[in-house]
């Protein structure tokens, strides 16, 4: 069967073609606002010894707000469901824990748990699985740089 409108199909997504090249193009642009972004807020924090943690700590409270002003949209950004989802295996864990088998002992608390999942160290990319205690590097790592830091490092 031969198809007369094989010519406007072209065009039309020939039109096509061209509207993704320009999106394409501003996207690659705002790419590059980004990166010298990222260059000029490295050079004030190199310039007035501010870190990432210094920065975030001192916004905390704006974020906080942004963050709850997201929640109230019909249209939810895809990051609020994960936070979503993180604070609720994260806080359901603490809240609830497990319970205490019949006629058994309670183990003594030693502290707060790493959830279990890939852990990923952005220093020095190193990936560590934890299933049910904590494995050697992963104690290495919280005593390093903190409990915090370490639980922000889940991947998976």
């Amino acid at each position: 069967m031969l198809d007369p409108d094989l010519d406007k199909k072209i065009q039309e997504h020939e039109a096509k073609i061209e509207e993704l090249r320009k999106q394409k193009e501003a996207q690659a642009k705002r790419m590059e606002g980004f990166e010298q972004y990222q260059d000029e807020v490295r050079k004030l924090f190199d310039e007035y010894g501010i870190s990432e943690y210094d920065l975030f700590t001192a916004r905390a409270n704006a974020i906080v707000e942004w963050v709850k002003a997201q929640g109230k949209k019909a249209d939810k950004p895809e990051f609020y469901d994960e936070l979503n989802a993180y604070f609720a295996r994260v806080g359901g864990a603490k809240a609830g824990g497990r319970k205490r088998a019949k006629g058994g002992a309670a183990k003594a608390a030693t502290g707060p748990k790493l959830a279990i999942g890939v852990y990923e160290n952005p220093n020095t990319g190193e990936r560590v699985e934890k299933k049910r205690r904590n494995p050697k590097p992963l104690d290495v790592w919280i005593e390093e740089h903190g409990f915090e830091t370490v639980q922000g490092w889940l991947v998976d």
